[in-house]
């Protein structure tokens, strides 16, 4: 009859049995959609074309991530890598990728996110990157040390909309 053991089978019977339970509700719910879909004039002859319109809001949603990093990029210009920014973002209208630090600290240093740079005045914040639209994804994080080098205690990241 079957290589399985018999508690096996019946289990196996059994999940058969709801998935067919399952596959009828299932097309019952269907049917009784497609039905009151259809529009009174309808026939059972005729044949009539229709359309909706289906309407979703998704709450804005920003993140940043930071993944660390600590190799030297290039040890020439003492360039380091600090790791990886990951950027997620559903604003339609875009976002800023924006960078705090010790106000009087880095002057002069590069910050590079991906292809953007961006070189620190002291002031304590900078846009790091911009973004048009909608994003996610990850990018290499590159710091070169301005004439005083590294002497902010820490960086912090955000990532702010644009709307």
């Amino acid at each position: 009859m079957s290589d399985l053991p018999q508690n096996e089978l019946v289990a196996t019977r059994s999940n058969a049995r709801a998935m067919r339970r399952r596959a009828s509700a299932c097309a019952a719910i269907a049917a009784i959609l497609a039905a009151s879909a259809a529009p009174a004039w309808a026939t059972a002859t005729g044949s009539a074309t229709g359309s909706f319109e289906l309407r979703v809001r998704v709450p804005m949603l920003c993140r940043v991530s930071y993944t660390a990093g600590g190799a030297a990029a290039d040890g020439a210009n003492g360039a380091v890598d600090l790791g990886q920014i990951g950027e997620f973002c559903n604003d339609g209208a875009g976002y800023s990728v924006v960078v705090d630090y010790a106000p009087g600290t880095l002057r002069g240093a590069v910050l590079q996110l991906g292809t953007d740079r961006v070189v620190l005045d002291g002031s304590g914040k900078a846009v790091i990157s911009q973004s048009p639209g909608a994003r996610i994804r990850s990018r290499e994080l590159i710091a070169t040390p301005g004439a005083n080098g590294f002497d902010s205690p820490a960086l912090s990241f955000q990532i702010q909309p644009t709307a």
